[in-house]
């Protein structure tokens, strides 16, 4: 690896191809499923994973429309919901629409292109460039290694709902 450029979109691209891997064969029942009426579905999980990854990258960033917005993906996916799902409640996690994990599939590998190519379009002195949201100033390299972890720790979660589900597989 050459940069730090490489060692975060191998991060990135880790833990998308074992979130497919977590996905694949589960049904709707599965994908849906809540182990409690106050926890999360894997379905709102992926939506969410993907959803925050659009809005730090390509809306603070990259400053520009997030890939939600601007690929239709609410009409595509059947979610309306606003924001990234910071602060649902768990009324607003059970009331999410069904989508097809196909199609959050998508819209994951459209915000993951996208991102990458943020990504190969900033250089070390970025990572400084600062921001400011709910009267907290981070930086750009903060976003970066929490995207990373908040991806990592919600693919966790994922992989133990579905043993939760299915039990212990090869």
């Amino acid at each position: 690896m050459n940069s730090f450029k490489d060692s975060i979109k191998s991060a990135m691209s880790e833990y998308l191809s074992e979130l497919k891997v977590k996905l694949d064969g589960l049904n709707e029942a599965e994908i849906r499923w809540q182990a409690s009426l106050d926890s999360n579905s894997i379905g709102w999980l992926v939506w969410h994973m993907a959803r925050v990854e659009d809005n730090w990258i390509n809306g603070v960033i990259a400053g520009g429309d997030n890939v939600w917005d601007s690929g239709g993906w609410a009409g595509k996916t059947g979610i309306s919901a606003e924001g990234n799902g910071y602060g649902n409640t768990p009324d607003e996690v059970r009331a999410m629409p069904v989508a097809s994990t196909s199609d959050l599939l998508d819209y994951y590998d459209a915000v993951r292109e996208s991102v990458f190519k943020v990504i190969d379009g900033i250089n070390d002195d970025d990572l400084a460039n600062e921001f400011t949201r709910r009267g907290r100033t981070a930086t750009w390299g903060w976003i970066l290694g929490h995207v990373i972890v908040e991806e990592s720790q919600h693919l966790g979660q994922i992989a133990f709902i579905r043993g939760m589900i299915r039990g212990i597989e090869d």
